[in-house]
């Protein structure tokens, strides 16, 4: 099992290879922190509105990259490990970071916009999550698998499946407003894949249009 691990892991992609490193390393790390009465891992990175008001920005991108506690770490984690095992090629290293923040910045906004006054801070990575079944969706909804106890489902019906799931331990461990901004993430993911997709074919569209009025030239 060991062996399976480290392959998996080693043939990823060194963008999600890190962003899943930071992931699964973070957590223990708060945790050793706390009882050992060092350093408090998430008032330094956790997701605290007041505190973004007063100019601590990054904290609306790094509370996405902590465990809000071990369910969401063990949740979390599975999730980020497959969808990172399916989606890390299609993108540049770059690029799969980029994607990951936009759904971890959008999960926080609405916290930010809505409860300005909240100090504890938060942490979780559902908004990120949520970004990466998006994509899944995206890329391979016409595909096909196989899940034990369900049968032969689409990527589409398997995406809408883990999202309820998510949801539901989201709703119960945190609330429905919280359940509803880690959505954001989800939506904001589908929207940057629907524009760049625009962009694209925009860009084929003039490149066709420029080859024909070149023919039509000659």
């Amino acid at each position: 099992m060991k062996r399976i691990f480290n392959h998996l892991f080693l043939s990823l992609p060194i963008g999600p290879r890190l962003l899943l490193l930071f992931f699964a390393l973070g957590f223990p790390l708060a945790l050793l922190g706390h009882y050992t009465h060092t350093f408090e891992l998430y008032a330094w990175l956790g997701l605290s509105p007041a505190l973004v008001w007063k100019g601590q920005l990054w904290r609306t991108l790094s509370y996405g990259l902590l465990a809000g506690g071990p369910v969401d770490w063990a949740v979390s984690l599975f999730w980020l490990a497959t969808l990172a095992t399916i989606l890390g090629r299609n993108w540049s290293a770059l690029e799969f970071w980029a994607y990951c923040l936009v759904g971890i910045f959008a999960g926080a906004l609405p916290i930010v916009l809505l409860q300005p006054g909240m100090g504890i801070p938060l942490a979780g990575g559902a908004a990120m999550i949520f970004a990466l079944l998006g994509a899944w969706d995206w890329f391979y909804h016409n595909e096909r698998l196989i899940l034990l106890g369900l049968g032969e489902i689409s990527v589409r019906q398997a995406a809408i499946l883990i999202a309820v799931i998510n949801s539901i331990i989201l709703f119960f461990c945190n609330g429905w407003f919280l359940m509803l901004a880690m959505w954001c993430g989800g939506a904001a993911g589908w929207l940057y894949l629907f524009v760049r997709w625009k962009l694209v074919m925009g860009k084929t569209g003039q490149q066709v249009r420029s080859e024909r009025m070149a023919r039509l030239e000659l």
